[in-house]
């Protein structure tokens, strides 16, 4: 599968015609395809832009209207996309539009600079309610709407969760730029640098999932809620988690994801190309190439131990985020002067062992 989509990158990234395909017609109104039948829509190209004479740059920011339109959107203009080509959606708009979403209702939640914003009946988009930060991203939960800290030059980098009236709080920080959030039933994932993690709404336990090798930066995520299969994204490579395992579906084309009626879209602003995959769970299932490197070796909820830490340091995890998952986790640490050792020549830095300490000393003190 990776040769024929990398194969697809490249001849649509030419001046070929485009072949726009019905993620708008029958075979996406919830009849998706035969679970061993692969096969790949180009919904987007350079070359269909050019023909319609459209030259804005789109954001990196994706989502899909009950509907069935694709949402895309420059830096002052939202646009549609549908089997009849793509329109401008509302009016243009003053400041930059860095992010958008779409709430579990429908609303169309829009970040402007430092606010939140929605299209008012006239197509004229009003604010909504002032923000913690300038140029968050966003994303949608159940009931609410989460936004994040993703510009770089911050000490902290925070998640909140925004409830309907505009009341928000802040679920955690880490040392480190958001990149992309996703709700999966109780647990938010997000990623930051080459890292995947997922956050329990419930204990607020933060949790490891896996780690892309260090220099590559995971910028989307996307779930099928039907398989609970999560898939993830550099800016050039697309990958699954299956197990334990990362697996790579393709070498050249990454992006922002989203999972949509049996699909996943991959959207590549920077190649102006939009690329839907429908019948990948088969080929998961089949012969695929594992990447460096899952974080866990057991089960999210699973109790931490020297193994996850080493682990997690293998892989160039930053010290910070270790130490906050240590601090926010269960552990059962080996803490003899061997094993202390042993972790130092791993290359452990003496602040995590710190923490894998205190982490102990805690835990005895509440048994």
């Amino acid at each position: 599968m990776i040769k024929i989509i990398n194969y697809l990158v490249k001849v649509f990234g030419k001046a070929i015609p485009i072949v726009l395909f019905a993620l708008f017609s029958s075979g996406a109104t919830g009849s998706a395809a035969k679970e061993d039948s692969l096969r790949f829509e180009i919904l987007l190209s350079g070359n269909m832009l050019a023909e319609i004479k459209l030259s804005d740059q789109f954001i990196n920011s994706l989502d899909v209207t009950s509907g069935r339109l694709i949402l895309l959107s420059g830096s002052q203009q939202l646009y549609v996309l549908g089997w009849g080509g793509i329109e401008p959606l509302g009016k243009k708009v003053t400041g930059n539009i860095g992010a958008y979403a779409l709430t579990d209702e429908g609303q169309l939640m829009i970040v402007r600079n430092k606010e939140l914003c929605s299209f008012d009946s006239l197509g004229n988009l009003f604010r909504l309610h002032k923000l913690p930060g300038e140029g968050m991203g966003i994303s949608a939960g159940k009931n609410v709407m989460y936004v994040y800290d993703r510009s770089k030059g911050k000490i902290k980098y925070a998640l909140y969760v925004i409830a309907k009236g505009g009341k928000y709080a802040k679920l955690f920080d880490v040392p480190s730029p958001i990149l992309s959030v996703v709700e999966m039933k109780n647990a938010i994932l997000f990623a930051t640098e080459n890292g995947l993690f997922s956050y329990s709404i419930k204990d607020k336990a933060l949790k490891a999932l896996a780690a892309l090798p260090k220099g590559k930066v995971i910028k989307s995520i996307a779930v099928d809620t039907l398989s609970n299969r999560i898939y993830f994204s550099s800016d050039n490579a697309l990958y699954a988690l299956k197990g334990f395992s990362v697996l790579t579906i393709s070498t050249e084309l990454g992006g922002i994801l989203r999972f949509f009626y049996g699909g996943l879209l991959v959207f590549n602003p920077e190649k102006q190309l939009l690329i839907r995959m429908v019948g990948i769970e088969h080929e998961i299932a089949s012969a695929m190439i594992p990447v460096k490197a899952a974080v866990n070796n057991k089960k999210a909820g699973d109790t931490l131990t020297n193994a996850s830490i080493l682990a997690m340091v293998k892989v160039n995890l930053a010290d910070d985020l270790i130490i906050k998952i240590i601090n926010r986790s269960e552990t059962n640490f080996n803490m003899s002067v061997n094993s202390m050792i042993l972790l130092s020549n791993q290359h452990v830095s003496s602040e995590v062992i710190l923490a894998m300490k205190n982490a102990m000393r805690r835990k005895i003190k509440n048994d």
